[in-house]
């Protein structure tokens, strides 16, 4: 067991030198940076877009790698929505890294609450906002889909949740993706990594798992899974159907993986995100 151990912190390392390597050397693209934090990882990146409809936008990297401009999460968002075009982007920034949990949680709460008010100093539509995320930035996109909707005496409780939340992949239920990746793909358990030695995995996953802030006031939500996720399993997403009932629309792509999908499947799986948009947010 000390040797897994030791082979897993390895595993760590290079994790984190690969992720902090991929960054774009130059971002043309037209944004703001703008703080709601003292933290240095406490920014979010607005790039303005032509119409007054919002998007906000997390990404993912298991809570411990990434970062609002690494390339791949600003790959993986404009493969669905350019920047600078028709929608306003807030590119979420928030602490992450090992035994940080669960910091990434509470700043994607107060990330959105502070928002809401720039959403409203700059005359943007508070009315049609769109929540997204990938991976842990899915689970964090339903978390603060879902508990601003139930209502909570959280200290950055938003005065309105989002109108949709597009969940690609997220983790629904914390515990529950631990378990599955200790018996499938222990040196990837990154819930491990995030929740700290001292950690109460338990608490935490109580606290900060979406599917315990289902309501009856749950946006709807569009869920994009792969059936050999290896990752976040495609149970996560089951489970999450069975909670929400009607309100949740399901994409399933069968042998699909962590993002691995086919650009077939991601032309698809685009159409299907629109249509949902359309019927549920923007009603065209």
């Amino acid at each position: 067991m000390e040797m897994a151990k030791v082979i897993r912190n390895f595993i760590i390392a290079i994790w984190f030198l690969i992720s902090s390597s991929i960054f774009a050397d130059e971002n043309l693209k037209d944004f703001i940076e703008l703080s709601y934090g003292d933290h240095e990882k406490q920014k979010i990146d607005f790039y303005p877009g032509s119409s007054d409809k919002v998007l906000v936008w997390i990404h993912g990297g298991g809570w411990v790698f990434g970062g609002k401009r690494a390339t791949r999460w600003v790959e993986r968002l404009e493969r669905y929505y350019e920047v600078n075009k028709d929608l306003n982007v807030f590119m979420v920034g928030y602490r992450y890294g090992q035994d940080t949990a669960p910091q990434a949680a509470e700043d994607a709460l107060c990330a959105y609450k502070y928002i809401e008010q720039e959403i409203r100093e700059r005359g943007l539509s508070s009315d049609d906002i769109v929540i997204m995320g990938l991976s842990s930035g899915g689970h964090l996109a339903l978390l603060v889909g879902m508990m601003n909707s139930k209502g909570s005496d959280h200290r950055c409780q938003a005065d309105k949740s989002p109108a949709a939340i597009v969940n690609f992949f997220g983790i629904t239920e914390i515990e529950q993706n631990y378990n599955f990746l200790e018996d499938n793909n222990y040196f990837l358990n990154f819930v491990n990594w995030w929740v700290p030695p001292n950690g109460d995995l338990k608490e935490i996953s109580k606290a900060y798992s979406p599917i315990h802030f289902v309501s009856k006031n749950t946006p709807p939500v569009i869920t994009v899974h792969g059936t050999d996720d290896d990752l976040v399993p495609y149970e996560q997403a089951l489970i999450l159907k069975a909670k929400l009932g009607d309100r949740n629309e399901l994409i399933t792509v069968e042998g699909g993986g962590h993002w691995r999908f086919s650009d077939e499947q991601h032309l698809e799986i685009k159409k299907s995100v629109d249509s949902f948009l359309d019927r549920n947010v923007y009603k065209n």
